[in-house]
């Protein structure tokens, strides 16, 4: 089922692509997708060209029964989310005419694990509520949630292509929705340091060169740069500027 879960995810990016206006998308640039999805979804950084690599495999596959072997469980897992599947035992089920007869589940270090073998209708039909209510328990805990940075803050969104390019997708952090902000320091209110004289305050240039200020350190939502601590030069310079 590997191959299939690489055709079609190469299939849905292709789509995307189209559908934003381009006639013929390159498959460096669909494969760059995915890897972003990819990590978007699972935390896992895969490079396009190791996409790539597995779609080539796809494609020199000349028995129809054959299937290639995605070796990292967290882009088999990644992929699934991005083709709207809960897991990778969904995919599995609800694709199930192409595995053969027999579906196996293990559940092991948190993940759940499907292998094909003969007769799976009977393995369904006996599979355990326990297992089914394990399975499911599973699935809502680690569902990924997602954030946009919208102005001055973050906020919690769906996972929508249509409304957000990937590249704005993030995945969710409850300390950047509480506490990540952009603001306007004022010179008499604003603390900028602590007891210890550690900086209170971050900022970074945007993408038009002007510093911005934010209320935790992290990395500049549009550049993605590390902001730095504010400095009592950047504080004399560009914020209590005397008249």
């Amino acid at each position: 089922m590997h191959k299939k879960l690489i055709m079609l995810a190469f299939e849905k990016a292709i789509e995307i692509r189209v559908n934003k206006g381009e006639k013929k998308p390159s498959l460096i640039n669909v494969a760059e997708d995915l890897s972003d999805s990819v990590y978007t979804f699972s935390d896992f950084k895969l490079g396009e060209r190791s996409f790539r690599d597995y779609r080539n495999e796809v494609k020199k596959l000349t028995d129809i029964n054959s299937d290639i072997n995605i070796r990292q469980l967290k882009v088999i897992n990644g992929l699934c989310h991005y083709l709207g599947f809960d897991d990778y035992e969904d995919f599995i089920l609800k694709n199930k005419k192409d595995v053969g007869n027999k579906l196996t589940i293990e559940v092991k270090d948190k993940s759940v694990i499907v292998k094909a073998t003969p007769s799976w209708i009977k393995i369904i039909i006996s599979i355990s509520v326990s297992i089914a209510c394990l399975v499911v328990l599973f699935v809502y805990l680690n569902k990924p949630r997602f954030m946009v940075w919208q102005e001055n803050h973050y906020l919690e969104v769906s996972f929508d292509t249509n409304r957000y390019d990937l590249s704005q997708l993030k995945r969710y952090k409850k300390e950047r929705i509480l506490n990540f902000k952009r603001i306007i320091p004022e010179c008499d209110s604003t603390i900028f340091f602590n007891e210890n004289r550690n900086a209170k305050l971050w900022y970074g240039k945007n993408t038009k060169g002007k510093i911005e200020y934010f209320t935790d350190v992290g990395l500049h939502p549009e550049t993605g740069k590390t902001l730095k601590g504010v400095t009592t030069y950047i504080i004399d310079k560009y914020i209590c500027i005397e008249d």
